[in-house]
């Protein structure tokens, strides 16, 4: 087994957090929207390594096999200490419900169990695009009056896709929801299949 110095490993995770965030890692103010830190691909792989990160920092900063321990379920009560600051996509709003637990006791809650239940609900659908020439996940009526709404957008690396985003009405609906949301993931009602180059 290999322990890593936790300073630097700390420091790298505030460095992550802060690109996953869209901002610069040195100064911390918010990078220009052309910017290379605001590419959907590159935030997807940054919330990737911050739960490596993550993951490795709980495990006290040891590489290597250690004693496997059983979460406990994502804590509803935690979403009391829910609070609404901006527009999100699902992935940034994952990451903040999930802030405020601690992982090395309970499970991260999963974008996917989300999504899917929006799906299976008439709030999201799948369907293809002709335009792009794929299958694309979008908003329905329905989810648009509950504050999701999705729009048509194009990545630093010429890739189109709908960016889906969640206003405080929709935030706070799944917030509602959410008991439920995971009561059926659990049971395994929730498809698993995701849409390639989709922003949730």
């Amino acid at each position: 087994m290999q322990k890593l110095d936790m300073e630097k490993l700390n420091m790298a995770l505030m460095y992550v957090d802060r690109i996953a965030d869209g901002k610069d890692p040195i100064n911390n103010i918010p990078a220009k929207d052309d910017a290379t830190m605001n590419n959907p691909d590159i935030i997807r792989c940054m919330f990737f390594i911050k739960e490596a990160l993550t993951i490795l920092k709980n495990n006290n900063g040891v590489i290597g096999r250690t004693s496997a321990v059983k979460k406990k379920d994502f804590p509803i009560e935690s979403l009391t200490s829910f609070v609404y600051d901006e527009k999100k996509t699902i992935t940034r709003l994952t990451e903040q419900l999930n802030s405020v637990v601690n992982e090395a006791e309970y499970k991260k809650l999963s974008y996917k169990t989300i999504t899917d239940w929006l799906k299976i609900n008439d709030y999201l659908q799948e369907k293809e695009d002709d335009q792009l020439g794929k299958k694309v996940t979008v908003s329905t009526e329905k989810g648009q009056a509950i504050g999701i709404t999705h729009s048509l957008q194009t990545s630093m690396s010429g890739v189109t896709y709908y960016r889906i985003e969640y206003d405080r009405s929709g935030q706070e609906f799944i917030i509602q929801m959410l008991p439920e949301m995971l009561a059926n993931a659990k049971k395994g009602l929730m498809g698993t299949e995701s849409v390639a180059h989709s922003e949730p």
